[in-house]
């Protein structure tokens, strides 16, 4: 029997990845939430008003080891699935023009995940708020260094389509 397996939910940001992770509900199946929202509601509260933008490589930094911890974080006989993974973080650095610690690259070229689910932009669901800044535009960009970087370490990426939550669900179950 396997041990544990790592999925990830990836791709643009607002484009149903945290959706679809809230409506998992099996007992061989433990999810992880995106923690970034977290990151950037306490730097917020201390008045940073973008965290990311403000000091990349700080926040990525803080970013990455709070993922890092999750990629460890496995129970037995169980699939974990995480929403977004460590490679994001170097994505995300990449797609505003700046290097990735040799930390971050080495850990990245280490630990991958089974499968990797890519979320593609979708402007009809695509909205902003405090912690999600972007434009749909920019959201774009984003997918297409994540769809690079995760290749680029080995992975294949598939795509999820642009389905109700529900059959993207059942899309991904199928493939776990």
């Amino acid at each position: 029997m396997l041990e544990h397996r790592r999925i990830v939910l990836t791709g643009s940001p607002s484009s149903g990845k945290t959706s679809l992770l809230n409506h998992i509900e099996h007992p061989s199946i433990h999810c992880f939430e995106e923690v970034s929202r977290q990151i950037i509601s306490k730097a917020q509260a201390k008045g940073v008003t973008q965290p990311f933008l403000d000091n990349p490589l700080g926040f990525s930094e803080t970013l990455f080891e709070h993922r890092l911890r999750d990629y460890f974080e496995c129970k037995k006989n169980k699939i974990h699935v995480y929403d977004r993974g460590i490679h994001d973080v170097v994505a995300y650095l990449y797609a505003i023009g700046d290097d990735a610690p040799c930390s971050m690259l080495d850990d990245c070229n280490k630990y991958s995940y089974d499968k990797v689910f890519m979320f593609p932009p979708w402007q009809e669901i695509f909205t902003q708020d405090a912690e999600r800044i972007e434009i749909f535009e920019e959201a774009v960009n984003f997918h297409k260094v994540l769809v690079e970087t995760y290749t680029h370490f080995g992975m294949q990426c598939i795509e999820v389509p642009k389905l109700s939550i529900e059959e993207r669900l059942h899309f991904i179950k199928d493939y776990i």
